[in-house]
């Protein structure tokens, strides 16, 4: 099952969404309309953001190729920016993290919660968001800032689940199936608000996805497929071969630093 139909029946499942409520963009669409190229991207992102009131609750998934490029504004502390991959980004360029933030947390209004789930390689900061959620060595949770900008909303809420740290790349898993691949990130999501429930914290979710991907993984080396192991190379050149082991560890960032004990999902 492709991670954008597991996302799509735990919105509507678990969360009440409808049909009308969402735009799916797949590489395999034979509408050109609905593939996931960047205009349609950017032109599902202008849709999401429209016509926001209080009490909205929006939600953005990827999952995907994701990569690095040098930081052309001075706003990454590593010297890199986060980018994700839409089918055609040999021609049209990738989408980078200062782009998401611009489009999908500045315009955030009063009210409104904006959740994102990025699947991809160095997805950790990709909404560029200011806050991000650490643990010490007593295992508790703490907010870390991050940045040298303070990219806020208009009085919005934006919380980002990344598959992996920036520095890491994102697994796949065949958990859901136990033969069709999917992302390893996307699986571990869902899987904790099918065990925890929908009103768990946001703390709970992420220690859940913090075990659950090393279950699902394995700790082992990547499967990267071979699509997945061509594109890296055109990205990376020879660092691709780097690209086996390391484990993956997922990262929850947020605009401002909420209780992440107390604090509960809602969507």
């Amino acid at each position: 099952m492709p991670p954008s139909q597991c996302i799509q029946f735990c919105l509507k499942q678990r969360f009440g969404f409808t049909d009308q409520q969402i735009v799916v963009l797949r590489d395999d669409s034979r509408h050109p309309d609905f593939t996931s190229t960047k205009a349609n991207i950017f032109r599902s992102i202008t849709w999401l953001m429209t016509d926001q009131r209080p009490g909205d609750s929006l939600f953005f998934h990827f999952s995907g190729h994701g990569s690095q490029q040098y930081d052309r504004n001075g706003d990454e502390a590593d010297g890199m920016d986060e980018t994700i991959c839409p089918t055609d980004f040999q021609r049209a360029g990738q989408i980078v993290d200062d782009e998401l933030n611009r489009l999908m947390v500045r315009p955030l209004m009063p009210g409104v919660t904006l959740h994102a789930v990025i699947d991809a390689c160095h997805s950790g900061t990709a909404l560029d968001l200011p806050f991000r959620a650490k643990v010490d060595g007593r295992g508790q949770w703490y907010w870390k800032g991050r940045g040298r900008y303070d990219k806020q909303t208009m009085g919005g809420t934006a919380f980002q689940f990344g598959a992996c740290k920036d520095s890491q790349v994102a697994q796949d898993t065949n958990a859901l199936s136990g033969k069709a691949y999917t992302g390893a990130a996307t699986f571990c999501f869902i899987q904790a608000i099918e065990k925890l429930g929908v009103a768990t914290t946001y703390g709970q979710i992420l220690g859940h996805m913090m075990q659950s991907l090393r279950a699902a993984t394995g700790g082992g080396g990547l499967n990267l497929g071979s699509t997945g192991s061509m594109i890296a190379s055109f990205l990376m050149g020879p660092a691709a071969s780097m690209l086996t082991g390391g484990g993956q560890t997922p990262v929850l960032s947020c605009d401002k630093q909420v209780d992440l004990y107390q604090t509960r999902l809602s969507l």
